[in-house]
């Protein structure tokens, strides 16, 4: 195929500029322009838009494509709101981000029940031996935490423990009375409330709040009525700490946060673990015990056992806090 070069027969007109006889002889030439508004962040996003049409507000332009300035206006603003509604949008969005929870925890730890169901009663972790571990560990990944931040702004649902119980049929119902739920009552409509809460640690910017839920926040987050199951306390953190990130995420307002939820491993007492195929007890693999010899074993006074089970709650613990660090540093 030959091309064939053929001279241009059309020029495009420029916009005439004026001489300085006819800007001295028309003052409106040199008059001063308003000040335009701020437009906020929406400016920013409508770069795009403005370069867009730069060619046609240059000298050389063509007249017919030549814009009406009132209609530029007009789609300046209106991209301008729009771009803001979508950037508001988006902020609100990530005002609260609960991180997720190491699964292995979820599936085996934080559950346990005091009372005279319990045979082997789990070991609990104080709030300082926690604290400290949680601390030492960021500390560790570079992030220094300052003590309690107040999040407000969240949404908590609970029971309405005055409204008139649907019925149920036996066995949903003996299953809820049994069971330690802290969902309340599934026979009981739900009402909301405005939520507040003092986390354990923050960073000093607030950005990142950390919360170590204990027994004693469980029972400040469970939705159930106190004494309802008689002398026996049932536990299950894990569906706790599922509950709380949930209402967590209901706040769409304000600064974004990210929330580092962790709990209590409650670690069983007991060193032995049944064997599903030979049905038989073994020693529970990876845990200090286990790594004695038979003869270090029989040595062991009770107190030392039970340090022994203390520092494998604490090593569940450094496994949460560790999975966090890690889903954190590839944010």
């Amino acid at each position: 195929m030959t091309m064939i070069v053929k001279p241009v027969k059309t020029a495009l007109k420029c916009a005439p500029l004026p001489t300085a006889a006819e800007a001295a002889a028309d003052s409106t030439l040199l008059s001063v322009a308003p000040p335009r508004a701020s437009r906020g962040f929406g400016a920013v996003l409508g770069v795009g838009l403005i370069g867009s049409i730069l060619p046609q507000l240059s000298g050389c332009a063509k007249e017919s494509v030549k814009p009406p300035v009132a209609t530029l206006d007009a789609d300046h603003a209106a991209d301008d709101a729009k771009a803001a509604e979508r950037a508001e949008a988006a902020r609100q969005a990530v005002a609260t981000l609960v991180a997720p929870i190491l699964q292995k925890a979820m599936d085996e730890d934080g559950r346990g029940a005091f009372g005279c169901e319990a045979v082997d009663p789990p070991i609990i972790l104080s709030e300082n031996e926690a604290l400290n571990l949680i601390e030492q560990e960021f500390a560790k990944a570079g992030i220094k935490l300052h003590d309690c931040y107040k999040l407000t702004g969240f949404t908590r649902t609970r029971t309405d423990w005055k409204a008139p119980r649907k019925p149920m049929n036996k066995e949903q119902e003996d299953e809820w009375r049994y069971a330690e739920s802290p969902d309340g009552d599934p026979a009981r409509p739900k009402k909301s409330e405005p939520g507040s809460w003092v986390f354990d640690f923050a960073t000093e910017d607030g950005s990142l709040l950390v919360e170590f839920l204990s027994l004693d926040d469980y029972d400040k987050l469970k939705d159930s009525k106190y004494g309802r199951n008689g002398s026996v306390a049932a536990y299950n953190l894990p569906r706790i700490a599922v509950r709380f990130g949930d209402e967590l995420a209901t706040r769409t307002n304000g600064a974004p946060v990210t929330v580092a939820l962790f709990f209590d491993p409650l670690e069983e007492s007991s060193f032995f673990i049944q064997d599903e195929e030979t049905k038989t007890y073994v020693l529970k693999p990876g845990s200090a015990f286990a790594a004695l010899s038979p003869e270090e074993r029989k040595k062991l006074s009770w107190g030392q056992r039970e340090a022994l089970k203390k520092y494998d709650a604490l090593n569940k613990l450094r496994e949460q806090v560790r999975f966090f660090l890690e889903w954190y540093g590839k944010r």
